[in-house]
Parts: C-alpha cells; sequence; structure tokens
C-alpha cells in the first residue's frame, strides 16, 4: 500500500507499507495513525468512508499536507493476476470529499455501506452494525429482497405522481378557496407575520423598560419564541405560546379573569393581553399620580384629526351605540338561521341531498337495466318504480336549481357576516371614542390642567385630539414606560383584526361545499401517495426476504458466536423483521437474546461479540456480492475480557490460517492499542508453516511527517516438535468447542 496526506498520513511524498500477510497486525498508542490506515482500506475496498471519519485529506494547518489525499494498493486477483488500485481524495468547500474512482470491488449490486458494514469492524462505530440502534446503516432487508424492476419502476413513477399531485392540488384548491371579498390565506399569513414581529419586537421592549423604570417583572420571552431558529416565519406551535403568554399575563394582572382554553383561538389570547395591557397602563397612570400622564396615556392611540365627542353629544351617541348593537344581534340571528338552512339537508352519516340528486342523474339510466336473473332475485319492484319515476323527472335541472339555491344562501351569509364585522367595529370604534372623550373632559376640569386648556374646552368649537397634544408638549416628557405600552397594545390590536378576518375566511371555507369536498378527496389521495412512496409501502411489505433466508443467516452468526463464553440466556440470539413507528423508515432486522432480552439489554462486550459475529456471518454469506475477501478489525479486543482473547484470536486463526479452501479464506487486518493485548494476541497468531504475519508498529507520529512505523514479519516456529504443536491444536480445538 502506498498512502500519502490521508488523514493522519500527513506525509506529502506516498509512505509505503508491506501488507502482504495473511494477518496484519497494527500496534502502538492513540493518535498514531492506524484507524486512518483501515479507513484508507474501507474507502479502497468498498468504495465507503463513515462521516464521523470527515475530513479525510490531511488537517489543513499541518505543514506538507495540502493537496489531494492518495490511496494506491497492488491488489492480488484470483490468486495470480496483480493489479493497482487507486483513490483521490479532496475535500471541498462545502464541507464534502470529492473521491475519485471510490467504486470499490462491489460489482454485484450491493450498496459500498453494506459492504463496508460487512467486512470492517469499528468499536468506535459498533452501533453501525445493528440496524435497530442505528437507523442510518443500510437495510439488509433491502438488500436481500431486491425488487422486481417492475416493481421499481412503478414506485418511481408513484414518487414522480406525488411531487405532481402535490402541485396540481395546491394550486386547484387555492382557486377554489379564494373567496371574493377576502384576502388570501398566503396574503393573511404574511399579514401574521408583520403583525408577530412587531408584536414581538415591542414587548421586548416594553419588558426591559417595566424592570428598569417601573419596577414590574412581565413574563419574559426568548426572542425566536414564536418563530423558527433564524428565520422570520412563524413556529408550528406560535398558537399554544401565544396562549401561555396570555396566562401568565392574567396571573400578572386580572389574576380573576379564567386561563384561556387550550383550543382558544389566537384573537381571544390577544384580546386578554390587551386587557393586561390596558391594566397595566392604569396601574402606571395610578402610580404616577399625575394628570398629564393619564391625559398623555388616553391621547396615545387617537389620531390627531380626531374630534372629541363634547358632553351634549353623550346621549345622542349612547342612543346610536344601543341601536347598532341590537342591529348587530338581529343580523347575527339572521345568519344563524342562514347557516342551520345550508346545514339542513347535509348528511353527517353519508351524501348530502346534493351529492343524491347529482348521483340520480348521472346513474338512474343505468340502474334501471338490471340484468335478467328471474324473478327469484329481481329488485323490488316497488323500489324500480320510484326510480323510474324519479328518471323520468328532469334531474339535471333540479340538481341545478339546488345548486343555485345552496350557491344564493351561502352569498346572503357571507353578505350578512361582512355587515355584522363592519358594524361590530365601527361600534367598537365609537364605543372607544365615547369612552375615552368621557374620561378627557373629566381630566380637563381637573384644577392642574383647567387652566392650561380652558380656553379649548370651553371655546365651543369642537376638541380635535391634535390641539391637545399640542398643548401637552410644553409639559413634562412623556413617559416611557406609557409610550412603550401603547407601542404594544396596538400590535396587539393590528394582530388581533388579522385574526378576526382569518376567523371570518375559515367559517367562509367550512361553508363552502365544493371547498370541503374537494379537500377530503385530495386529502386521501395525498396521504395514499405518501403511503406508497415509504417503505412502509404495500409493494415493500408484500417482498419481504422469505424466512428460511432469515433463519440462514441466524445459523451462521450463532455458529460464530457460540466460539465465545456467554452468559446463560444469551446463545443463540435470534433473528426477526421487525417495522419501526416511523411511517418512513421501513421494516429492519432487529435482534434479541434467546431468553428475549432485547438487544437493548446486551453489555458493552455481549454487543461487541455480537457485532463481531454478524460481521463474520454477514461476510460469508454476501461474499460474493462484497467482491474482496478483506476483513479489518478496528479496537475489537479493548470491549473483550483476557479470558475472550484466546477465543478471539482461535476464531481469527480458523479464518486466516486454518483452512485448506481459499474461497473460505480472508486476509485479517487488526488494530491493537494496548501492549499486553498485543503480546497476547502475537502469543496466538504465530502462524504455521506456508503462512505469513506482519506487523506495523507505529511507534511515533508528528505534524511534519505524519506516522513513523516499523515494519516487521512474523517467522513461524519451524523447529516447534510435532508433540508441542499437537498440543496446541489440542487447546485451539478445547477453546473452539466452547468449553
Amino acid at each position: 500500500m502506498r498512502l500519502c496526506r490521508f488523514r493522519g498520513f500527513v506525509n506529502r511524498d506516498p509512505m509505503v507499507l508491506d501488507t502482504d500477510a495473511d494477518v496484519v497486525l497494527l500496534t502502538g498508542p492513540n493518535g498514531f495513525g492506524k484507524t486512518s490506515l483501515i479507513d484508507s482500506l474501507c474507502l479502497l475496498l468498498n468504495g465507503h468512508y463513515y462521516r464521523e471519519r470527515h475530513p479525510m485529506v490531511s488537517y489543513v494547518g499541518v505543514a506538507n499536507s495540502s493537496g489531494d489525499a492518495r490511496v494506491e494498493a497492488v491488489v492480488e486477483y484470483a490468486g495470480s493476476e496483480f493489479g493497482s488500485k487507486v483513490v483521490t481524495v479532496c475535500d471541498n468547500s462545502k464541507g464534502v470529499s470529492d473521491i475519485s474512482s471510490a467504486d470499490g470491488f462491489c460489482p454485484y449490486g450491493i450498496s459500498p455501506e453494506l459492504a463496508a458494514r460487512c467486512s470492517f469492524y469499528y468499536q468506535d462505530l459498533l452501533s453501525r452494525l445493528f440496524e435497530e440502534e442505528d437507523p442510518q446503516v443500510p437495510r439488509l432487508l433491502e438488500f436481500l429482497r431486491p425488487l422486481p424492476e417492475e416493481v421499481s419502476t412503478v414506485q418511481e413513477s408513484l414518487k414522480k405522481a406525488r411531487v405532481q399531485w402535490k402541485d396540481f392540488v395546491t394550486r386547484e384548491l387555492k382557486k377554489v378557496s379564494d373567496i371574493e371579498g377576502l384576502a388570501s390565506e398566503s396574503a393573511i399569513n404574511e399579514e401574521r407575520k408583520r403583525a408577530a414581529i412587531a408584536f414581538r419586537d415591542s414587548w421586548q421592549e416594553l419588558a426591559n423598560i417595566c424592570q428598569t423604570q417601573g419596577g414590574i417583572t412581565l413574563p419574559r420571552r426568548e426572542g425566536d419564541w414564536l418563530f423558527l431558529i433564524k428565520s422570520d416565519n412563524l413556529r408550528s406551535g406560535w398558537e399554544r405560546e401565544l396562549r401561555n403568554l396570555a396566562a401568565d399575563c392574567l396571573a400578572l394582572f386580572l389574576t380573576e379573569k379564567r386561563r384561556p382554553a387550550a383550543n382558544e383561538k389566537p384573537s381571544v389570547s390577544l384580546g386578554l393581553i390587551e386587557e393586561s395591557l390596558n391594566a397595566l397602563r392604569l396601574n402606571v397612570i395610578n402610580r404616577t399620580g399625575r394628570v398629564e400622564e393619564k391625559l398623555r396615556s388616553l391621547l396615545e392611540d387617537l389620531p390627531d384629526d380626531t374630534a372629541l365627542l363634547p358632553p351634549r353629544a353623550w346621549p345622542i351617541e349612547e342612543r346610536y351605540i344601543a341601536v347598532a348593537s341590537q342591529e348587530i344581534q338581529e343580523l347575527q340571528a339572521q345568519v344563524s338561521v342562514l347557516e342551520s338552512l345550508e346545514r339542513h339537508f347535509d348528511n353527517p352519516a353519508g351524501p348530502n341531498l346534493q351529492t343524491v340528486l347529482v348521483t340520480l342523474r348521472d346513474k338512474s339510466t343505468e340502474w334501471l337495466k338490471v340484468p335478467d336473473v328471474g324473478a327469484d332475485f329481481s329488485p323490488p319492484s316497488p323500489v324500480i318504480e320510484w326510480l323510474r319515476q324519479a328518471a323520468s323527472s328532469d334531474l339535471t335541472e333540479l340538481a341545478d336549481q339546488f345548486e343555485k339555491w345552496l350557491a344564493r344562501v351561502a352569498a346572503r351569509r357571507l353578505e350578512l357576516v361582512q355587515r355584522v364585522s363592519d358594524l361590530q367595529k365601527a361600534t367598537r370604534h365609537r364605543k372607544e371614542l365615547l369612552e375615552k372623550s368621557r374620561q378627557i373632559y373629566d381630566l380637563l376640569q381637573d384644577p392642574r390642567l383647567k387652566s392650561q386648556f380652558e380656553a379649548l374646552a370651553g371655546g365651543g368649537s369642537p376638541l380635535f385630539v391634535s390641539m391637545l397634544k399640542t398643548v401637552l408638549q410644553g409639559t413634562d416628557v412623556p413617559n416611557n414606560l406609557l409610550t412603550a405600552i401603547e407601542r404594544v397594545r396596538k400590535a396587539v390590536l393590528q394582530w388581533k383584526e388579522i385574526e378576526d378576518l382569518d376567523e371570518r375566511r375559515k367559517v367562509a371555507l367550512h361553508q363552502k361545499t365544493i371547498y370541503l369536498k374537494a379537500k377530503g378527496l385530495t386529502e386521501s389521495v395525498t396521504q395514499a401517495l405518501e403511503q406508497e412512496v415509504g417503505r412502509n409501502s404495500v409493494l415493500n411489505t408484500a417482498i419481504l426476504p422469505p424466512d428460511e433466508v432469515i433463519k440462514d443467516l441466524e445459523g451462521i452468526v450463532n455458529h460464530v458466536l457460540k466460539c465465545f463464553r456467554l452468559v446463560d440466556g444469551i446463545w443463540p440470539v435470534r433473528f426477526g423483521v421487525k417495522r419501526e413507528r416511523s411511517r418512513k423508515s421501513g421494516s429492519f432486522l432487529g435482534v434479541c437474546a434467546a431468553d428475549g432480552r432485547p438487544l437493548s439489554a446486551f453489555s458493552t462486550g455481549q454487543k461487541a461479540q455480537l457485532g463481531l459475529a454478524m460481521l463474520l456471518g454477514f461476510n460469508y454469506c454476501l461474499n460474493s456480492y462484497i467482491g474482496h475477501n478483506i476483513i479489518a478489525l478496528d479496537d475489537v479486543t479493548t470491549a473483550f475480557d483476557m479470558a475472550q482473547l484466546p477465543r478471539t484470536a482461535a476464531l481469527i486463526r480458523q479464518i486466516a490460517y486454518a483452512t485448506d479452501d481459499a474461497s473460505a479464506r480472508r486476509q485479517v487486518f487488526i488494530v491493537s492499542h494496548h501492549e499486553d493485548l498485543t503480546n497476547r494476541l502475537l502469543d496466538f497468531l504465530i502462524p504455521p508453516q506456508g503462512k505469513k504475519m506482519r506487523i506495523l508498529n507505529f511507534v511515533n507520529w508528528t505534524r511534519d511527517k505524519g506516522p513513523q512505523i516499523e515494519q516487521r514479519e512474523v517467522v513461524p516456529g519451524l523447529k516447534a516438535s510435532a508433540e508441542n504443536r499437537k498440543k496446541f491444536v489440542d487447546a485451539l480445538d478445547f477453546i473452539c468447542s466452547g468449553n
């Protein structure tokens, strides 16, 4: 192998490593580059690298490490042919590695991730071997049950249809839902977002002023509490957040008021916040005790050109408000009657009258063509006679008349709803003006203000807000706290108007039969398409691998696992197809112990044993797909105790040395960080005659040159007596038998 600028190998010139051996043991302290070597093998052989290993190119800050990384190996094919395999890596500005010639040795359709999972063991990435622990790993079931080409074609068509359908639904429903005279949903959302931003900013300012100037602690909220992080788009739970703020305000200022219910509309929450602000303003005004402040607060939210109502006009205004309130009640009663009239021909248990008329129009002629089945099974004659009479009517005219009548009722109801809204808004404005006029005129009679405003109040001419504000400009500076309160109150009122408009729009939409019908139909089709393009689709579920395939895998894994010393109840493990709750995650291969314990109940050492067994089992089962005969074990011995080490070594010997079948042998790379474990492994892994073992001892690492490696070959014990060799074989047999 030749490596340069690949992770820990910061060297500019390629470092040449002799890895021509049945077993290659990598030893040395942490951080010297052993895992980097294994990662380069994984990329070279499988065309895959784990995202935890990024960046793969040597760190830019290291001297002499600029440029692309390069991994090259001389590979033996079919036992006699040799060829060179090269991979280059460049980390781009987006934090992703550009890899050339990283197709690996997997020519038969297996994914690079799955090939790596079946040939490379990483102790720090142990969860990648278990599908139920790491949902990101490639699903083995998807490889064991490859979909027929026809099914794949259908699935691709469904994915395209889903995208086209969503565009079509959005476009067509918008046409249906846009109601004349009311703002569209998108326009309301934009206005709501602007109002929420104004409210958020003014509330934060008010909270700061209250704390520093008024000694009042308002409910605090973070800057993005209503919005998505790093965005001015409202969060999905903004209504709940608004209710929570209203509840906090009530607890502070209006304890006698009830908290907003869990399903309360936003307009109600905003109304409660407005009431709390009014209570706060009165509290601040009463604490100041200055009539100028009281007058200024009353004038704050009135336009300059507003003419105050003089005392002589108050009775007339009261009568107008009373008449308008009575008219609002009468109009609301008419709206209720029209709503009940529209609902009268609905049918919660089935189709409404309009649908019945249309169905009779379209199907009655066909229904009358009854097959000749004899007298015993003929439909009841009264039913056929009634259907014949119904079909003789002009059903097209009836359906059209009924639809026009429904449209006329709906139009009248919408007209009345708009009139009610306009009257309510006008009446509310006149009520507020009347109340403020009374309060202002009362304040102008106060001796502390009378001298300043006597000429204005007693002149007989209309008294405009601008006139009073001009006189107040000569008094003290306005109270910043009251000004901040008014700013928040205006933002609340603006937002409340938007919510009232949205509510009227929703009421109109829910009464619109065409919209409801179209929305219901499109939602059912949308759900079906979403379900069928996911991993848990009907097609995917119907093509799960046969039970015997799962059992074969289970048997091989248990055969390997038996070599370890396990506590009671673990062996033999059982495989089973499981389905995740997440709709799109699909089915996975689950593992449990013989006594039913789930994988989550296994200890770290037991998971390591199971992970190694699964890797070897899958490697031998899928070897023809993987395309190479190399297994790498990075720090596999760390999770094992000393009693397990001989069993692990015996397993490695069987894989690398013992068999006479060349196709069953694997070249094994082993990474060990601990000197005591390394020495014990050497004792057990000394090769027999005709086999080779090499040690790459990482003795140092520098920022300029990377790892310093001593390369040694382990010489077989040629002079060992036949008797001693027999004892060694007997010891290994004893270990492998599970005793």
